[in-house]
């Protein structure tokens, strides 16, 4: 530790140089990841997703919004490695999901809406890698 802040771990390859964020700390372990169930994540452009493999990877279905149209996409575990593993599950949803496509968007929305303000601490979390202060 300096200055009190955590100390940043990094992973050195070859081709990769890329912080490690404190939110690994918390993740949910790869191998306890239950396919087909919801978890609160950090990721690029969800904090709900839904798990799933696909061609022999580890991602998260999750709804996203872009120029005014909303769909489902997957976002990749970051166990996966860069430059596409950008998800980190942080805990397990108690109610299990849909199946029907578009009931899973209302249904990540409205989970969403839910987790808002521990979805925007974990943002927090992973821009200055340090837990966000508590309001006094």
């Amino acid at each position: 530790r300096r200055n009190g802040e955590p100390t940043i771990l990094t992973t050195r390859s070859p081709t990769d140089i890329r912080e490690e964020p404190l939110l690994l700390t918390r993740r949910v372990p790869v191998n306890d990841v239950v396919l087909g169930r919801a978890y609160l994540i950090h990721a690029r452009h969800g904090g709900i997703g839904v798990a799933l493999r696909e061609e022999g990877r580890l991602g998260y279905r999750l709804r996203r919004e872009k120029f005014g149209h909303i769909y489902l996409t997957i976002e990749w575990d970051w166990d996966e490695g860069p430059p596409h593993g950008t998800a980190i599950p942080l805990r397990l949803l108690r109610d299990p999901p849909p199946d029907d496509d578009n009931e899973l968007l209302q249904w990540l929305a409205a989970h969403e809406a839910e987790s808002s303000a521990e979805i925007q601490d974990n943002w927090y979390e992973a821009m200055f890698n340090r837990q966000r202060p508590k309001a006094p």
